[in-house]
């Protein structure tokens, strides 16, 4: 018998693991442009959602010829020329809440009772397990950037929102005594004087039994006027009360976009070498628009358009953002 050849075919491990390399390296270049994708793809829905917002206030504000109050918390009596606000004026709810029937959510609209205090109300037994009413999660209220997940899961869950109305250069930004932050001074240099939340400097306030704007109010242009912007639950107290909770207080534009005040407390922040500045308890910088996505947060303005504001936008001009009527216009480009 005569001898036989074998050619034999397939990768030396040596091959093989330059093969794996160079697949590393791929998945290494190639890895960052798809995140940066998803985010963009985030951003234009986070986009979409503060739009839908701007479109519903608008629709709000056809219907009623007013725009919706920020939020109604604590305080007045009865009001008769806000015929859905009987008795004292507490607890009746926030701006999100208002707004539901155009944002195609009339059923969960329905679920309230705007004359009563709304902020422990529930669901019947029968409908997911009496849940609290700001346990619901509206998908228009969420930035996919940003999953903001429900505090306290099950029947007591609180859903927070990442979208708030803006009350601009207000003198109302107060310190908190058990949470003093010690940049209150410097904020305060930005206020427009006499902007008490019951005539605050931007178009809405939280005190919406003495004060719900109209767009006639917004002297300074719809379009230069901000309106509802970026929040992070894990970054204010307020925000975590739930997205239809009364106690809402709105964003000041004398806290700069992105403000660090996401530490759980006092301590900790002390602990890491920050101040009671950079703890969600402060009334100060805690009430400033802050986002996932890099760089700044994103707002809609009055006539609707949504713009990416920069954190490191010149304070001044974002004052004049803020204010729906100080005669200080400013303009921004997308």
């Amino acid at each position: 018998m005569g001898n036989s050849i074998r050619n034999r075919t397939g990768f030396t491990l040596v091959e093989l693991l330059v093969v794996i390399a160079i697949i590393g390296v791929l998945v290494g270049l190639l890895l960052p442009a798809v995140q940066s994708a998803r985010e963009a793809a985030r951003r234009m829905q986070c986009s979409n959602n503060l739009k839908q917002i701007g479109l519903a206030i608008h629709n709000y504000e056809n219907a009623n010829k007013r725009i919706p109050p920020g939020a109604v918390w604590n305080g007045g009596t009865v009001d008769i020329t806000v015929g859905r606000f009987v008795g004292p004026i507490n607890e009746r709810g926030s701006s999100l809440a208002f707004i539901l029937p155009y944002l195609e959510q009339q059923a969960l609209y329905d679920q309230f009772d705007f004359a009563l205090p709304i902020n422990h109300a529930r669901f019947p037994a029968n409908v997911f397990g009496g849940m609290f009413l700001k346990g619901a999660r509206v998908a228009a209220y969420i930035c996919p950037s940003d999953l903001n997940d429900p505090i306290s899961p099950g029947v007591n869950q609180i859903q927070p929102s990442n979208y708030t109305f803006n009350m601009g250069p207000s003198s109302a930004l107060s310190n908190n005594g058990n949470c003093s932050c010690p940049l209150y001074s410097t904020f305060q240099r930005f206020n427009i004087a006499n902007t008490p939340q019951t005539t605050p400097a931007g178009p809405f306030t939280r005190q919406g039994w003495a004060y719900t704007g109209k767009f006639g109010d917004v002297s300074d242009g719809l379009s230069n006027t901000i309106f509802f912007g970026e929040i992070r639950a894990d970054s204010s107290n307020h925000a975590r009360q739930g997205w239809c909770h009364s106690n809402k207080w709105g964003i000041f534009t004398q806290i700069p976009i992105n403000f660090d005040s996401s530490e759980p407390d006092v301590p900790t922040a002390l602990a890491k070498g920050k101040t009671a500045c950079n703890a969600r308890c402060t009334w100060n910088t805690e009430v400033g628009f802050k986002s996932r996505h890099t760089g700044g947060a994103q707002v809609v303005m009055g006539d609707g358009s949504v713009h990416f504001l920069s954190q490191t936008i010149d304070m001044v001009m974002y004052q004049n953002l803020g204010g729906k009527s100080d005669g200080q216009t400013a303009s921004v480009t997308q």
